[in-house]
């Protein structure tokens, strides 16, 4: 993760503060509006995920953020203290349930990511991709 990491407890509460370092982080790497506002947005949803699903809301358990630039990309890490999952493969028709299409908004927002266990601390990274044009 980056120099600037940040640790949050798993509140719902917290993703405001998400929201305030993801913009800080998009104009640290010179993002006009649109590009900041899809880091913002795919950010949140990586850490809702971490917040509701990783780490089941427990306001003892922590959401680490980190970010690293590099080569042309923009990397932001989100960490949870949960126990993992399997990444479920795609649904068939129109999800209209209050939740679960956080994956599916991640893949379209980003220039990818992938989900990684970690051993120390326990946990699970979502590192989402972006490729910066300089």
């Amino acid at each position: 993760m980056g120099t600037e990491a940040i640790e949050l407890p798993s509140r719902v509460a917290s993703l405001a503060e998400v929201e305030t370092w993801g913009d800080a982080v998009a104009e640290a790497c010179g993002l006009g509006e649109g590009d900041r506002h899809r880091v913002g947005l795919a950010l949140h949803e990586a850490a809702a995920n971490a917040v509701l699903h990783g780490n089941g809301a427990d306001p003892a358990k922590r959401v680490r953020l980190g970010w690293a630039r590099g080569e042309g990309r923009l990397l932001v890490t989100v960490g949870d203290e949960g126990d993992g999952f399997t990444r479920p493969g795609p649904a068939p028709g129109t999800n209209l349930t209050g939740s679960g299409r956080g994956l599916l908004l991640i893949g379209h927002l980003t220039d990818g990511y992938r989900v990684t266990p970690r051993d120390d601390p326990p946990g699970t990274d979502v590192v989402l991709v972006f490729d910066l044009s300089e």
